[in-house]
């Protein structure tokens, strides 16, 4: 007996709203399954190492993690801070790592060993939001609550410069410059407004620019060669000309609640931005509109893109929450068939059993000499490690190697509820089965397959005939919502027509029934009006062009005619 032939789901594409190169390069980071891990409080800042490796830097509570960009394995801890740590990030060489503080205290870290090599204490009692290394890998740019924006020296441990008229409300945002101009740095503050600052020049004349964004600034972006730079804010995301005497180049309104971070891509072709509202807005960024939106969960507090290719993408959220997508949709994390279970992900992460691994109950963290001596972890009670596939022989348990043959086991695939009773010829079941999996799926087209495959059978009017009113209520439902889609109309056409002859609604018991068949009606009625105004608009057209096309060709006749006269006058007159 030959296999079932399962039913085919096609998924149509909504009128209008064909597939562009940006939907396409988008659509699999977008539709891949995240990986989450918890942390212990909300994830305020995420920076990728600028290196090789491309570490992932988590800063949340009162410390910042080091992971691993492949595994999503903790690499390093930094547990230093006596209070709320701020925006851990990287050197350009990532082997330093600065971080601010709810006390006020810039710590910086070597990345190797784990140890405290700086510590400033110029903004003690103000927490400090943002702490960058300058490109030249020399100082340090501090944003804080006291309003002040100062340039710290690694070197010698001291304070540079402070800029203390800058602002008047508190430094949220900073970006420095770039290589070839380390000096500049953008600053934002809740004052609305952000300023290019050049270090070098005197306390009273080190503002280059001055941008008024119009509302509390909570990130900045420079790109990296300084001809743009952007402010993100309340309800905007602003774009401004700094060649250009910072002229404002574009302002967006995309999110409909506040906007809390943006990033770029990896060679800066979009432009990203997370907000309350749940949303990562994808901008292009030569046409600074909106090509992709990828919805989370939780708001979205920090976020950064992991190059190169734009593999994956990091968002943290207030609830401890982290989530990586990766554009090939692989969430493996080794290549090993055993799992560990995280409890407060997405999905299962699996770790190399011949590795030794331990689960905590915000990461997966390898027991080494490294981690150990700073991170105390024990084994989650709710984790549950699940053996390898083994064969089993008559001589023990023996798993096979890539060299032993392995007899492949010829399964029948699992059939869905529908498939099942369309199988026994169940046409009604199978209807009824599909809406259930529509329902729970949200997948419309499952029903709009199952009607074209009864009608191929001429099983439709069997499966809609003799239903009770909450089923056939369902099914009218369901027409008068999807036979205006011009993919599902042909269907549904024949549906509506079959219904109508097999149930007398007049004398139908049930009002619900016979309003949804009103509804129908309406809904129909309205689509034929519709067509028959765009007939009509279309008729118009046709008459306004054939008259066109008519007056031009009557134009180039009598312009051919008035030469050709012409030229025979002239011979005329020759002879």
């Amino acid at each position: 007996m030959s296999d079932f032939k399962q039913l085919r789901i096609e998924r149509p594409i909504d009128d209008g709203q064909a597939l562009t190169d940006d939907d396409i390069y988008w659509g699999p980071l977008s539709s891949s399954h995240p990986t989450t891990l918890r942390e212990y409080g909300p994830v305020t800042t995420i920076d990728i190492a600028p290196t090789r490796q491309q570490w992932i830097s988590i800063t949340d509570s009162t410390r910042v993690q080091i992971y691993s960009p492949d595994t999503l394995s903790l690499v390093r801890s930094f547990y230093s801070f006596k209070d709320t740590a701020y925006c851990g990030t990287f050197r350009s060489d990532g082997r330093l790592v600065c971080a601010g503080s709810k006390d006020g205290i810039v710590r910086v870290f070597d990345f190797e060993t784990r140890t405290q090599l700086r510590h400033f204490k110029e903004h003690q009692g103000s927490p400090v939001h943002c702490t960058h290394f300058s490109r030249d890998k020399t100082y340090i740019f501090t944003g804080s609550d006291d309003r002040t924006v100062r340039v710290l020296d690694l070197a010698t441990e001291k304070q540079l410069s402070k800029f203390d008229h800058v602002h008047t409300d508190y430094v949220r945002a900073l970006t420095p410059g770039s290589a070839t101009n380390p000096h500049l740095l953008l600053s934002g503050s809740y004052d609305r407004t952000m300023k290019l600052i050049d270090r070098r020049m005197s306390n009273n004349d080190n503002i280059l620019m001055n941008f008024d964004h119009g509302d509390q600034i909570e990130s900045v972006l420079m790109y990296a060669n300084e001809t743009l730079a952007i402010t993100a804010g309340g309800l905007y995301l602003k774009v401004w000309d700094l060649l250009g005497g910072g002229r404002l180049l574009a302002s967006l309104s995309n999110h409909h609640k506040s906007i809390l971070c943006t990033g770029f891509t990896s060679e800066q072709n979009y432009i990203l931005s997370g907000g309350l509202d749940r949303h990562v807005k994808i901008y292009d960024a030569s046409t600074f509109r909106v090509v992709h939106t990828i919805t989370y969960p939780d708001a979205v507090l920090s976020l950064a893109m992991i190059g190169p290719n734009d593999r994956a993408l990091c968002v943290g959220m207030p609830g401890g929450l982290w989530s990586v997508k990766r554009r090939d949709g692989s969430q493996q994390i080794s290549n090993s068939s055993s799992t560990i279970g995280i409890t407060n992900g997405y999905e299962s992460m699996k770790i190399d059993s011949n590795s030794d691994m331990m689960c905590t109950s915000n990461s997966l963290v390898p027991i080494d000499d490294e981690s150990t001596n700073d991170t105390k972890s024990t084994a989650s009670s709710g984790s549950r490690k699940t053996k390898s596939r083994r064969r089993f022989f008559p001589s023990g348990i023996v798993t096979p190697t890539t060299m032993d043959p392995v007899a492949s086991a010829n399964r029948r695939p699992r059939l869905a509820p529908y498939d099942n009773y369309l199988r026994k010829f169940r046409a009604s079941a199978a209807l009824d089965a599909a809406f259930t999996s529509a329902l729970k799926r949200r997948q419309p087209d499952i029903v709009l397959a199952l009607f074209k495959e009864l009608s191929r059978r001429q099983m439709l009017k069997q499966a809609l005939a003799g239903r009770d009113d909450l089923s056939l209520l369902k099914i009218l439902r369901y027409l008068q919502k999807h036979i205006a889609h011009t993919t599902y109309m042909p269907v549904l056409i024949e549906v509506a027509h079959i219904i109508s002859h097999l149930y007398d609604f007049s004398s139908s018991p049930s009002d619900k029934n016979n309003k949804a068949m009103e509804k129908l009606q309406r809904t129909i009625h309205d689509e034929l009006q519709f067509q028959l105004e765009l007939m009509k608009t279309k008729g118009a057209i046709e008459i306004i062009l054939a008259a066109s096309s008519s007056s031009t060709l009557l134009e180039t006749n009598s312009t051919t005619n008035h030469n050709c006269n012409n030229n025979n006058s002239t011979v005329i007159s020759a002879m």
